[in-house]
């Protein structure tokens, strides 16, 4: 079943379906429908976070329900799914021992005993903390160049937690681009720049 929902402020309305679910929102926003309670929503439901909400005429944190593209203002209901109980294992029956064979005596040459070679000392490597937040500036993302900081610090999106928090259409009209596809690249290399 197709569905269409439109989304964005007047005069920057952007419509979404299940294409652009699957292109825009990672499957960490989503939850499985066996994992939910909705019953109105027969599949997966999706975080799509704070939009301009037309029918609300003002912006919310919003969830989408896959199948049918209803909008739920309120977080999913979400099970708890148990952990599997372990199996028991069946009982394996004893082998029969076998006759026991007396090996005859081999008297083996001494060989001498090679010298120990000195091992290196190994550091153990320790992880380093990530030296990028959701506070870092947007200039420290890989591709934005000195005019496009210019463009989006006068846009309002200062640190990669603005970059991330609004769809990369509504950016793009924001600073004046006709495609998005630029601003989904940048989106890509703050998250990758979080991970």
């Amino acid at each position: 079943m197709s569905w269409k929902q439109l989304l964005g402020s007047p005069g920057e309305e952007f419509i979404i379906g299940k294409r652009w679910l699957k292109k825009h929102i990672p499957k960490k926003y989503r939850v499985s429908k066996p994992n939910h309670k909705e019953s109105s929503c027969p599949g997966a439901i999706y975080d799509i976070g704070e939009r301009f909400l037309p029918s609300a005429n003002k912006i919310q944190h919003i969830w989408i329900c896959m199948e049918t593209g209803q909008i739920l203002t309120e977080a999913p209901s979400v099970i708890v799914i148990p952990k599997p109980k372990p199996r028991k294992e069946k009982p394996v029956a004893a082998a029969k021992p076998k006759k026991k064979v007396i090996p005859k005596k081999v008297v083996k040459p001494k060989i001498p005993e090679p010298e120990p070679v000195p091992v290196p000392e190994v550091k153990p490597v320790t992880k380093a903390t990530p030296k990028f937040t959701k506070e870092t500036s947007v200039s420290e993302v890989k591709g934005i160049g000195n005019a496009a900081f210019d463009k989006l610090t006068t846009a309002g999106i200062n640190t990669i937690d603005d970059l991330l928090g609004k769809h990369s259409q509504e950016i793009a009209t924001l600073i004046g681009r006709k495609s998005d596809a630029q601003i989904k690249t940048w989106q890509d290399n703050a998250l990758a720049m979080l991970d």
